[in-house]
């Protein structure tokens, strides 16, 4: 009886977090995702308005070049891959002390 009221606790706890992270993120993720295709389409109308006006592919790609470069250095950009890296670092370690290390430490 106690193992099957664990495992139901466990089940309902799981279900209410996973509702909350999708209440949460999922505004989040279409945020994202029409902020994407924003840039896509005006990337595409950029692109566009450069050929018509004679542009050659260097100038392009220079300039497109340039713009990467300045959206990649962004506090932002810093902020969100630190974040991530971090994510990583922290599953890492959790994976690490779950597995146990192999390796005996000398007495």
């Amino acid at each position: 009886m106690g193992r099957s009221a664990r495992l139901a606790g466990i089940a309902i706890t799981s279900i209410v977090l996973a509702a909350g992270a999708a209440w949460f993120l999922l505004p989040l993720g279409v945020r994202a995702f029409v902020r994407g295709l924003v840039l896509v389409v005006d990337g595409c109308v950029w692109f566009a308005a450069s050929v018509s006006a004679g542009a050659d592919a260097w100038t392009i790609l220079k300039a497109v070049g340039r713009a990467a470069g300045t959206a990649l250095a962004s506090t932002q950009t810093f902020m969100i891959v630190g974040g991530l890296v971090l994510a990583g670092a922290l599953a890492l370690f959790g994976l690490q002390r779950l597995l146990g290390s192999e390796e005996e430490s000398p007495r």
